[in-house]
């Protein structure tokens, strides 16, 4: 780590990744801020939003951030979130997202149809039990 460069941790259910960066820039309820080495400790909830940093290489990394939590101390950030999505290519960021939304679509349709034919199910069962028809 240079003289420049501080620890970014984000944090999701499904991994943890640490990197090297010069610079982030979120946005919680006042608006978009950023933070770079040295920042004051603070806490601050993130709200769902496109966002960015500055890795150690000067490369810039977009992150779709499904809302959450930054804490900065003692000069580390952690970024904990339900969802991040990251990509150095903002295009291909978008599609990731839209793959990912298409994916939880699907899913959540499949889910409903499982669930109406469980409750189709109960219904004519509570039925015949009421007919007496077993």
């Amino acid at each position: 780590m240079s003289d420049t460069t501080f620890k970014l941790k984000i944090v999701t259910p499904l991994k943890i990744t640490e990197n090297d960066i010069k610079y982030i820039r979120l946005k919680d309820a006042t608006g978009f801020f950023g933070v770079m080495k040295g920042h004051i400790d603070f806490l601050t909830v993130i709200e769902p939003s496109l966002c960015y940093y500055i890795d150690s290489n000067d490369m810039e990394v977009f992150l779709a951030v499904n809302g959450g939590v930054l804490r900065v101390r003692g000069g580390k950030v952690t970024l904990t979130s339900l969802e991040v999505f990251e990509s150095d290519d903002a295009e291909k960021l978008s599609e990731i997202i839209e793959g990912t939304v298409a994916k939880r679509d699907k899913s959540e349709t499949d889910f409903r149809k499982t669930l109406e034919g469980i409750e189709k199910s109960f219904i004519e069962k509570t039925l015949e039990f009421v007919r007496g028809n077993p």
